[in-house]
């Protein structure tokens, strides 16, 4: 005995009726969700390391846009499959919103999308949107006391490599947990300066391009994708080694500098010019390869 999904016929009235249920259960998600954005977004405004957030839909719905003429032609077939998955992100959202759990609550979000979608539309409208939907989640901010942790962790790992470049590059200083003494000032790897809060705007980074270019197949753009990390951790302590020299060099000035005041811009435009590079790299490793 075989088991099959129900999928409905794809005549011009039924397709018209998929259109229809997906607008209103989208509307009814956004109802439902509203309470979610307005602390996320003071969380966007009070944190400049978050600030990414403002774009992450922005850039959502032109991923979406961008495939509008394959999900527009695509023929909907409506699958049960999307009734798990939908109830599977609400039950996400009330253990979320009523456990005091945030984070649940907002990552519950391109859950219950992607659930909407399948339900309605079905694999052939989902797999056109299912990477725009799945973008919003690099809009949400992790639980804060993961992210101290982390945050630690990753300002002694700054510190102690920009240390190492410093030295090797011929710079005396003595390096105390996260501060770095050099003569006549002290430099501290500070929260802002770490790699973590960059990290998940680099990674969105990474893999909005992965997404947008047009070179390589599914490796390629997974590569750049796992890539963006280290890349974004690379930028930074080159930018924490440049300030190093900047500062034994020149002086203290160079701290209000836009390399150092506007980090978060420095660091996303290195890694992007790093991403660039790389993706450029790989394109000629596989055109050499077919060759």
């Amino acid at each position: 005995m075989s088991m099959s999904v129900y999928t409905a016929p794809t005549t011009v009235n039924s397709v018209n009726g998929v259109w229809i249920r997906l607008g209103v259960l989208v509307l009814a998600a956004v109802a439902l969700y509203a309470p979610v954005v307005p602390p996320m977004i003071q969380e966007w405004i009070d944190f400049p390391s978050l600030s990414h957030g403002f774009a992450i839909p922005l850039i959502a719905g032109y991923l979406i846009w961008s495939r509008r003429k394959e999900w527009l032609a695509a023929r909907p077939a409506p699958s049960a499959l999307g009734l798990p998955l939908l109830a599977l992100g609400l039950l996400a959202l009330l253990i979320g919103r009523y456990g005091n759990e945030p984070f649940l609550e907002r990552l519950s979000l391109p859950l219950t999308l992607e659930g909407i979608v399948l339900l309605t539309g079905g694999v052939p409208l989902l797999k056109h949107v299912w990477y725009g939907i799945g973008y919003l989640v690099f809009m949400i901010p992790l639980p804060y006391a993961t992210l101290k942790l982390v945050t630690y962790r990753s300002r002694m790992f700054d510190a102690t490599v920009a240390a190492h470049a410093l030295q090797w590059l011929g710079i005396p200083l003595l390096q105390d947990g996260v501060l770095l003494h050099l003569p006549d000032i002290t430099l501290e790897v500070a929260d802002e300066c770490s790699s973590i809060p960059a990290l998940a705007a680099m990674t969105a980074l990474g893999a909005a391009y992965a997404a947008i270019t047009k070179s390589g197949g599914i490796i390629h753009r997974c590569a750049l994708v796992v890539a963006s990390i280290p890349l974004a951790i690379g930028s930074n302590i080159i930018r924490i080694v440049s300030t190093g020299l900047g500062v034994y060099y020149i002086g203290p000035v160079v701290l209000q500098s836009t390399l150092h005041q506007f980090n978060g811009t420095t660091n996303f435009l290195l890694t992007f010019l790093l991403l660039t590079l790389l993706d450029r790299g790989l394109s000629g490793i596989g055109r050499r390869k077919r060759s």
